[in-house]
């Protein structure tokens, strides 16, 4: 969540350009990451125990000094158990501070069309906050936000800022398409939309925030859900499982969901990942 700034502008061209280089290198490597998924699975912390599943990837992404891409794990009898990003330790380096241009510090993410075929998501998109945002005192730390979007990257980058179309984004979903106890950030920032934070996560209540999960709404639908993870909490290597909280209704329909959201380090490869996972049809 870039959240709250409010004069936050993307450079839609330059999204748009990445977004057509990834999908075309997707489709022209699609067989090669067929065969990859066999060779390097994805390991899933507690999920190890299901054997029979492959990792198909998205394309991999510039970040830092390194390399982002998206995947998804699918066991034998086409079920999705996770998805998410895979991160180089490189990428977490040489990132931009201080820029003025937000499109030097977002991160298109395309996934393999299997996820789009099972899951509610489209794509995802990784955004650095050097500063982290606001709230002062709570979010103001370094971190990433991790965007799951259930709209395309059209209708995503079609979001106005709030003030050119408020009525759109308090055109609020009925509260069933959300968990209890999420509150309304005010307004609405571009090319994203309204943002609900946890009020039970624990940066609310005292402790020092390092990772909590948000949904995200505009013109009456849920359109992304949101982990945030603080740059400390990656570099270190921590294991976070942390259970996603779950509203009453989901749409779409017949689309499975997670219900929870992991993050670690595979200290074999030295790569980092964030998942969603243990997912469940809906």
């Amino acid at each position: 969540m870039k959240s709250l700034r409010f004069n936050f502008i993307k450079l839609n061209l330059v999204l748009a350009t990445c977004l057509y280089s990834c999908t075309k290198e997707n489709a022209e490597n699609g067989s090669k990451n067929m065969s990859l998924s066999s060779e390097q699975k994805v390991e899933v912390p507690d999920m190890q125990s299901d054997a029979r599943y492959n990792t198909f990837y998205g394309p991999a992404v510039q970040m830092g000094n390194g390399h982002i891409r998206s995947w998804i794990n699918i066991n034998h009898n086409g079920q999705p158990l996770a998805i998410g990003a895979e991160i180089t330790d490189g990428a977490l380096s040489n990132l931009p501070h201080d820029v003025e241009s937000f499109s030097e510090v977002s991160f298109i993410l395309p996934f393999h069309q299997k996820v789009k075929q099972l899951t509610a998501y489209d794509h995802m998109e990784i955004d650095w906050n050097d500063h982290g945002h606001e709230p002062p005192g709570i979010y103001d730390l370094p971190h990433f936000d991790f965007h799951f979007y259930m709209i395309t990257v059209q209708e995503q980058m079609a979001i106005p800022p709030y003030e050119v179309a408020p009525a759109l984004f308090d055109n609020l979903p009925s509260q069933e398409y959300l968990p209890a106890l999420y509150f309304r950030g005010p307004g609405g920032v571009p090319q994203m939309g309204v943002h609900w934070v946890d009020l039970l996560s624990p940066e609310f209540s005292g402790q020092t925030f390092t990772s909590t999960f948000l949904y995200g709404t505009y013109d009456g639908r849920v359109t992304f859900h949101e982990p945030m993870v603080t740059m400390a909490v990656i570099q270190s290597g921590e294991k976070i499982e942390k259970e996603i909280r779950q509203p009453e209704l989901y749409s779409p329909a017949n689309r499975y969901y997670p219900t929870r959201y992991s993050v670690w380090k595979d200290n074999r490869t030295g790569k980092h990942y964030l998942s969603l996972d243990h997912m469940i049809l809906r």
